[in-house]
């Protein structure tokens, strides 16, 4: 609240530097601040004892504004990503399949593994538990499982993978990141 939308009557006031003025009446607090060509601020609006502060009002609100921007800026967002699978798929579909899931891993992504059982498929479960620990396999020397391979639902079969950083050094993650933005890059060409 600023200036005449403060609903106390009495407030204690502080100057902009920190400094205490006391036990102030909202119109006295007000006449001070606009004759230092500030407002008055409300910092703290317990009903015992409400305190304002003198201070420029646009410049806190950019200021503010200012500093949520950069905390977002600065945030770093894991997206889960996801493989899908079926038991009856190739080698070299699943080496294509463990190469993209490679780089989601080196990116720092989470990745969800699922074997999608169709028909005949689900009495062959065995082949789907095969199957994620062959993929795993090409993953190994990057990746540690999160969640066990577990049947979700009826018809799939899911494990969890994250990237393991006692085991990727981190030239490969920059080299991975290096990619990842010569993609951005060429994209924007185009």
């Amino acid at each position: 609240m600023v200036n005449e939308r403060i609903v106390f009557s009495k407030v204690f006031l502080l100057s902009k530097d920190g400094e205490k003025l006391g036990v102030k009446t909202k119109e006295e607090s007000i006449q001070i601040a606009k004759s230092m060509g500030m407002d008055v601020v409300l910092i703290s609006n317990s009903p015992k004892q409400p305190v304002a502060k003198i201070m420029d009002y646009g410049k806190f609100k950019y200021d503010r504004k200012k500093r949520r921007k950069e905390a977002k800026a600065n945030q770093h967002f894991i997206e889960n990503k996801e493989v899908r699978l079926t038991p009856m798929i190739g080698e070299n579909d699943i080496k294509f399949k463990a190469k993209k899931a490679r780089e989601f891993l080196l990116q720092g992504h989470r990745l969800k593994v699922s074997l999608k059982f169709r028909g005949r498929e689900l009495a062959r479960k065995d082949l789907g538990y095969e199957k994620h620990k062959q993929f795993f396999s090409y993953l190994n020397d990057i990746a540690k499982i999160d969640k066990q391979p577990t049947m979700n639902g009826r018809n799939f079969l899911d494990m969890h993978l994250s990237r393991d950083k006692k085991k990727i050094s981190k030239k490969e993650v920059n080299n991975a990141k290096a990619k990842d933005e010569d993609k951005i890059v060429t994209n924007k060409k185009d």
